[in-house]
């Protein structure tokens, strides 16, 4: 073995080998865990496993399994045997993660961080082996919210010497070494997990190494923004932000305002701007630069203008990332006087005729992500705001975060295309997916006009296309509808009429208008009892009245049944 490898790895090892991580090794060589599991906090196990008809004995089993894999993980990296040794306990603590969860201390979580940090960024490693190791070393890292920065710190310049070695190699094109094809992407999954354990200091230190490459005449420009994309760290608490992205923010944005000609990297520095406004939602000030990045925003989707209707292909390589741009524009939202939600109503008001079933093109499938994915995350963020369990990340701010007022007129902002785009010629599934989640946040507003085209749809049988679009949707809105715990509590009335009314769709001669008549029939039925409560008002005194009638309706029930049975 290198000497490279005893010199990288001893400081993790004597840590190791110190905090024996619990374990006793005997002089018989059987193990012995140290006391009992008293005061033990395990960091995430998984909560389905006390369930198991035997889960008094999956205690035991996982406590003496993740003894043996930390006595022996320890014993192969004392002993320098890469292979099968380190390799081998690798892949049983992978699979320790995926039977037990991390069912492990908070010091042994760090230790296992280490060590593998300190094995996936040995020089001349195998690329197998950096791979094996990097697999389980993004697993570790998976849930940040259980180890801090305050916990755990990672150099940043092993990492970004691996990624040069392997990405940029100079040996690969020649034969002399290879790579398997999905070593571009586990690297880069690894740095994404790693980037939030930087040192503060790390920032300055990556900007000092890479700025001198930024020219806007030269490719080499592409490595430099694509390495701040990928490094930068963007998560950090308040009193560290002047060591972090005020350092390049008006810098990098300045940049991208003056380059108009959509240059290769434009997309990477995009990707930047949106990470950084989602991880610090209310601390960054981005209202002199909403118009232009709506703007962008807007040229970016390659929609069609004029009669000839030609699209420069040119404009088809350097799109945005409907992803990140989601995340850029969910980001902008809420604050008092924020001018983005003005922007991102005129925005699909200005391509809401590009969501009519007539016209169809190369750019309809971005639109129809755009759609389906933005409503996606404004629930991430409601959530994140509103429900999330605390943790360490900096939360955000209150005079920031979305008020059922801007939820309201983000839902009426996207409602209209939204209804133009149930009947695309690529189908109902992003418009679907679209009002699933539009209804979770203002279900007052979303789910009227679609019950409109529903009865509108079910009562016209020679437009199969429209009733198996509207059903579609409907289904996607199921539990909005009949919770009793949202803004629309008249939606619970319409569950009979809907039943009974989508029974004509039960058609053997027409496939998919069965089908989805099935799965809307399928949908209701185990989101609703089918039970005859007709009796309880006279039984008891608390109902409201959309409870008593609604208690009323159900009698007809056991019509629905005898006659869906007849079908």
């Amino acid at each position: 073995m290198s000497s490279d490898f005893s010199g990288t790895l001893s400081r993790s090892h004597c840590d190791l080998r110190e905090a024996t991580l619990s374990v006793q090794v005997t002089n018989g060589g059987d193990m012995t865990v140290d006391g009992d599991m008293e005061g033990f906090v395990p960091q995430k196990e998984i909560v389905y496993n006390s369930l198991l008809p035997y889960a008094d004995k999956l205690d035991r089993e996982a406590t003496e399994l993740l003894s043996e894999i930390k006595t022996n993980l320890c014993r192969a990296v004392l002993l320098r045997e890469l292979w099968p040794g380190v390799a081998f306990w690798s892949r049983k603590l992978f699979s320790f993660l995926k039977l037990y969860g991390r069912r492990f201390s908070k010091e042994d979580h760090i230790l296992f961080i280490k060590l593998l940090y300190e094995l996936v960024t040995l020089p001349n490693l195998e690329p197998n082996m950096m791979q094996c190791y990097a697999r389980l070393l993004i697993q570790l890292l998976k849930k940040k919210e259980l180890l801090s920065r305050d916990d755990l710190q990672l150099p940043w310049r092993p990492l970004y010497d691996l990624y040069e070695r392997v990405i940029y190699s100079k040996s690969e094109h020649l034969g002399l070494i290879w790579f398997p094809n999905s070593v571009d992407h586990i690297l880069k999954a690894l740095i994404k997990s790693c980037r939030l354990y930087f040192p503060a200091s790390a920032t300055k230190e990556m900007l000092d190494e890479w700025r001198p490459l930024l020219c806007v005449f030269d490719v080499v420009m592409q490595k430099a923004i694509s390495n701040m994309e990928l490094f930068l760290p963007t998560i950090m608490p308040p009193e560290e932000h002047s060591q972090g992205f005020q350092l390049w923010f008006n810098e990098l944005m300045n940049l991208w305002m003056a380059v108009q000609n959509q240059p290769s990297w434009e997309g990477h520095l995009v990707n930047l701007f949106a990470r950084l406004a989602n991880d610090n939602i209310g601390y960054v000030d981005w209202t002199p630069y909403i118009p232009t990045i709506f703007t962008r925003i807007l040229r970016s989707l390659n929609l069609p203008v004029g009669v000839s209707q030609i699209v420069a292909p040119r404009y088809l390589t350097n799109s945005y990332d409907i992803g990140y741009l989601v995340l850029w524009i969910t980001a902008l939202l809420g604050g008092a006087g924020n001018p983005a939600q003005k922007e991102l109503t005129c925005l699909f008001n200005s391509i809401a005729s590009f969501y009519h079933p007539s016209n169809h093109g190369r750019w309809q499938s971005r639109l129809m992500r755009l759609l389906q994915r933005l409503p996606v995350s404004v629930v991430r963020r409601v959530h994140r705001e509103r429900h999330a369990a605390p943790s360490w990340i900096t939360v955000v701010p209150e005079s920031h975060r979305l008020s059922d007022a801007d939820l309201q007129e983000f839902t009426r902002s996207l409602t209209g295309a939204a209804l133009l785009a149930m009947f695309s010629k690529t189908g109902s599934t992003d418009a679907a997916y679209a009002f699933q989640n539009l209804a979770l946040l203002t279900p007052q507003l979303v789910i009227p006009p679609v019950l409109e085209k529903t009865y509108a749809a079910i009562e016209t049988l020679t437009e199969p296309h429209t009733l198996t679009a509207t059903l579609s949707c409907m289904i996607g809105m199921a539990r909005s509808l009949v919770s009793p715990n949202n803004h629309y509590p008249e939606g619970r009335a319409h569950v009979l009429p809907l039943l009974m009314g989508s029974l004509p769709g039960i058609d053997p001669n027409d496939f998919s208008k069965c089908m989805i008549t099935f799965q809307f029939i399928t949908t209701f039925t185990a989101l609703v009892p089918l039970v005859d409560c007709s009796s309880a008002p006279f039984q008891r005194s608390d109902l409201t009245e959309i409870e008593k009638d609604l208690c009323f309706a159900s009698a007809g029930f056991e019509d629905f049944v005898l006659q869906f049975l007849d079908r």
